[in-house]
């Protein structure tokens, strides 16, 4: 992320959007969660992502890259942590979305990922739906 916001160089965006697919990122969850038998939660279809419209206006799900160095670094902005493929499947579903912002954990830093980059080969395929396995974990419990 940093290297990208550095450089602006197309290869360190794509190194940046596979490491975000395959990571846990923090997130601001609203609704209610149903508890799962191994101690995490499962979205029972009321859970979603906190957005934001900070910049442009444009309403984006808000997410924190590297929860426990943000946490160290900025302290709680977040409640949740999900996958980034997760993550990229919302924003590309969603049709009040436009995309992820993502908070840097180390620098006062952002980058966005736009909902054509979500919906694209890199994301998972946009028809599959979620099932109804633990997908997420409340942070800090």
């Amino acid at each position: 992320m940093s290297e990208y916001a550095e450089t602006k160089a197309p290869e360190s965006y794509e190194r940046f959007l596979s490491l975000f697919r395959t990571s846990t990122v923090g997130i601001v969850a609203t609704g209610a969660p149903v508890h799962a038998t191994d101690g995490h939660f499962i979205a029972d279809g009321n859970l979603g992502a906190g957005r934001t419209t900070h910049g442009d206006g444009r309403p984006r799900v808000l997410a924190y890259a590297d929860p426990e160095a943000a946490l160290r670094n900025f302290g709680p902005r977040f409640n949740a942590g999900v996958s980034g493929e997760v993550l990229l499947q919302i924003a590309a579903t969603d049709p009040e979305c436009e995309g992820i912002l993502v908070n840097s954990a180390i620098r006062e830093i952002s980058l966005i990922i736009g909902k054509p980059t979500a919906q694209s080969p890199l994301a998972p395929a946009a028809t599959d739906a979620p099932d109804r396995r633990s997908w997420w974990k409340r942070w800090g419990a």
